[in-house]
């Protein structure tokens, strides 16, 4: 039986989560419940979940004890694997292993893929190649928004979803304004902003969100007609929620806040959309209403060392969803 891992903090987390040498043991005993086996284990980049790749071939998964992902991820990964419409990466092995201490720890394994994420190679490409991808983004994204979320559905499915609308709605404007990003006086009128939105979702408006499409998360490839989409990876985050619970991410990560790729995207996605005067006021409030984007515009924030917090909606508008994208 493989060595307790023991965890009491978020901060215990952060300290181990990505160390090979703590997890080794139980990813031994991973490897002899799946039949497998490895001669080189490395921590992946870029995750809060323990994920390690063995030998370049696999990707193992061990889900952190703090968030309710395996049971979610796993279901959407099995079933979109079966057709090509929506690109991921292959399961090749789930379960759960017991540590020494009797703790239960939830696992993915997925065949590793060679592909590169688009925040690498972003640099390399041609305005034109981005703006490719950004399109087979959003015909991808409308895919995935366009599945019968009743397949997906769980017994945590709701809670989860609840849950977050009801923490962000609680902490979001407040984090802010600590942050100094927002100014006081703005408090009333996005609180009042954030009541309407979550107000407006209904359930059988929601969607299958993947919930962090940034460029990190992204695989592309070169093939003879240009770059393609290879796969999106980590549906650690994914939902069943409003479509624009999308946004986020995919503005501030795989767009990197470049206009024209936010309007590939969203042409490709639904050009209806462009000219729809309500939407950046929505992708405004679930924004703030995302996982975690209060992090990401508190980071922003202080990249472009802003002298004063934000006084007015338009001028939060223009770093979360400005006028230049749309006609």
């Amino acid at each position: 039986m493989p060595p307790a891992i023991r965890i009491d903090s978020w901060d215990d987390w952060v300290r181990i989560y990505n160390d090979v040498s703590v997890w080794r043991g139980l990813v031994d005993e991973i490897c002899v419940q799946e039949g497998i086996s490895y001669r080189r284990l490395r921590s992946a980049s870029a995750n809060t979940n323990a994920v390690f790749l063995l030998d370049h071939a696999l990707v193992l998964k061990i889900y952190s004890p703090f968030w309710d992902e395996y049971d979610f991820e796993r279901t959407l990964l099995e079933a979109l694997s079966t057709g090509d419409r929506v690109p991921v990466v292959e399961v090749t092995g789930c379960g759960q292993v017991v540590d020494a201490d009797g703790i239960s720890w939830d696992y993915l394994i997925t065949r590793y893929h060679s592909a590169r994420p688009f925040s690498e190679l972003r640099p390399a490409l041609s305005d034109a190649e981005s703006v490719s991808l950004a399109e087979q983004l959003g015909r991808i994204t409308r895919t995935l928004h366009e599945l019968d979320p009743s397949r997906f559905v769980g017994p945590s499915t709701d809670r989860v979803w609840s849950d977050l609308l009801t923490q962000r709605r609680r902490a979001a404007v407040s984090e802010l304004v600590a942050a100094g990003v927002l100014d006081d006086a703005l408090t009333g009128t996005l609180e009042a902003l954030l009541d309407d939105a979550i107000a407006a979702d209904k359930p059988e408006s929601r969607v299958v969100a993947h919930g962090d499409l940034g460029a990190d998360h992204v695989l592309c490839a070169p093939t003879e007609d240009g770059w393609r989409i290879e796969a999106l990876i980590d549906f650690g985050d994914a939902k069943i929620g409003a479509p624009e619970y999308e946004w986020m991410p995919v503005w501030m990560g795989f767009c990197d806040r470049d206009a024209n790729l936010a309007q590939a995207y969203l042409q490709a996605y639904d050009p209806n959309l462009l000219d729809d005067g309500e939407f950046p006021i929505r992708a405004v409030a679930w924004s703030l209403l995302h996982d975690f984007g209060a992090d990401g515009l508190i980071e922003l924030w202080q990249e472009r060392s802003q002298p004063a917090p934000i006084e007015s909606i338009d001028e939060l508008q223009s770093l979360l969803c400005p006028q230049s994208i749309f006609r």
